[in-house]
């Protein structure tokens, strides 16, 4: 092993070089398939597949020898596998934790697939997947999910279960897929440890307890996933005095996520940009709001430490530097392309964290949450001249992180210079809480942010969204309680956006 490989299986904690010979004769103690099975990134005529031999998953290296292992998949077009249609042979190796990504090309548009993996004598259960629309075509409506924001400590991923039942094209996951911490853990559900990963190996075991759960299984079987990263899926912002433990999280990501977009082990950088294209009905643009951001620690005014956590400060002056940036400079561009050629009815932003200006007034002065694009409000202003400046469209926000459903309508925002005319939606979290420190200044505020026309910070869940030429229709799903295995969920409430027409009209 030269030098380079041998520094970076150091810092990954590697246990063999980056690669490794194939298994001469391998025996699993339980079954190899424990981690599930899951479909993503699809395209109109493309899918990845994935699963991780893992008979043991919370071992580091999930109980599996330190080499390589053929996994056999198949392709099918009927759920009891009859009728294959492509079947192939990937290696799994102790590099990237014995995973599979297979990446398949040349699919119909709009069809249902079936697929399963087996290695030995073990098989995998069949999953389900669903490529997209035609790239010219205009079906006539498209049915899709966000979500965001999962702690295995708060309650159960009973939510998966809905979303199934929902049976929709796709899910778009805005991050936090995994906590780094339980922030208030109890006797209910714990972490594998309640120690905040650092190496390859701690954040394999973290994402290993969270891929056990068999609701979050049956959803990623069922359903192909979009995703993307947030501040508990890795380190945010830009400093490179993290990007060591950066690189880590990014590779154990990959390694339990049916994606695209990673290239080496121990890469400091993943691609996670997406266009989520559904022919000419709509256009979705999935952003990375972490990875190219400068830091949101630049003012060094945490004056209120117990209001909001501390999360809820007054902006300095630099926070209204113009080179500040939530994207940086290439996806920045990247979107403003996308959203200036649109030629869908729908241009829509996916965010991982809310667009939309909201204030906190606290102690006499004016206060923002740092987590937010308020941070970034010069990045802000050009993306919403972008939106302004699309000559095909209808625009709106999709976003996630606040663990509470909002409404929001920007052109109502008090300060003339931050409205925006565009509608965004926010969904809650699976399953993490919304702690009153956090809630109650929201409730406090909303006097002062008429933009906000629908907040409740009572119940987990997510948004399905019901897409037409002529509406979009939003509901808010909530379940009446996350700490219920077999919770019932209600619609909580339900909007529309009519194509053409500024605002949303609320149906209940």
């Amino acid at each position: 092993m030269d030098r380079r490989r041998f520094l970076l299986s150091t810092l990954l904690g590697l246990s063999s070089p980056l690669t490794a010979p194939l298994a001469s004769d391998t025996r699993f103690s339980a079954s190899p398939f424990s981690l599930g099975i899951a479909s993503g990134d699809v395209t109109d005529d493309s899918v990845v597949l994935w699963t991780r031999l893992a008979p043991e998953p919370l071992k580091a290296n999930g109980g599996m020898e330190p080499c390589g292992v053929p996994v056999q998949w198949e392709l099918a077009v009927d759920p009891k596998m009859s009728h294959v249609l492509r079947r192939g042979e990937a290696i799994a190796t102790p590099t990237f934790a014995h995973s599979v990504h297979v990446d398949l090309e040349g699919l119909e548009p709009g069809r249902e697939y079936w697929y399963r993996f087996s290695v030995l004598s073990h098989s995998s259960p069949i999953g389900r997947t669903k490529t997209l629309p035609h790239r010219d075509s205009y079906p006539d409506s498209v049915r899709f999910i966000t979500a965001s924001c999962q702690n295995y400590t708060h309650g159960y991923f009973v939510a998966y279960e809905h979303m199934i039942r929902d049976q929709p094209d796709f899910i778009i996951h805005l991050g936090d897929y995994f906590y780094d911490a339980s922030f208030g853990v109890d006797d209910f559900r714990h972490h594998e440890t309640e120690n905040a990963p650092v190496t390859v190996a701690d954040f394999r075991r973290r994402h290993a307890r969270y891929k056990t759960d068999k609701q979050l299984q049956h959803a990623h079987a069922q359903i192909p996933f979009f995703t993307t990263i947030d501040n508990h899926d890795a380190i945010e912002d830009m400093d490179p005095e993290k990007f060591a433990q950066r690189a880590a999280a990014y590779q154990a990501w990959y390694e339990h996520m049916p994606v695209r977009g990673y290239s080496a082990a121990g890469d400091n950088h993943f691609d996670l940009l997406r266009k989520i294209s559904l022919g000419g009905l709509a256009q979705i643009s999935l952003l990375d709001g972490r990875q190219f951001r400068d830091s949101k620690e630049i003012c060094g005014n945490n004056d209120y430490p117990d209001y909001g956590f501390g999360n809820y400060r007054e902006r300095c002056a630099a926070v209204f530097d113009d080179d500040r940036s939530m994207l940086g400079k290439e996806q920045e561009m990247w979107l403003t392309e996308n959203l200036v050629h649109n030629k869908a009815t729908w241009n829509v932003i996916a965010s991982p964290g809310p667009f939309l200006p909201y204030r906190y007034h606290h102690d006499g002065k004016e206060l923002s949450y740092i987590g937010a694009w308020d941070i970034y409000p010069a990045n802000r202003k050009r993306i919403a001249k972008a939106i302004e400046t699309a000559e095909v469209g209808h625009p709106l926000i999709l976003s996630g992180d606040m663990h509470s459903f909002w409404a929001v309508d920007g052109s109502l925002t008090k300060n003339p210079s931050e409205r925006i005319p565009v509608v965004e939606f926010v969904a809650s979290s699976v399953s993490a809480n919304w702690p009153e420190q956090l809630a109650k200044p929201v409730t406090d505020n909303l006097p002062h942010n008429p933009q906000v026309k629908f907040y409740d910070p009572d119940k987990r869940g997510y948004l399905l969204h019901d897409v037409t030429e002529t509406e979009w229709k939003t509901t808010a799903r909530a379940m009446e309680d996350v700490r219920n295995e077999q919770s019932p969920a209600l619609d909580l409430a339900s909007f529309i956006v009519s194509k053409g027409k500024p605002g949303f009209t609320r149906l209940y």
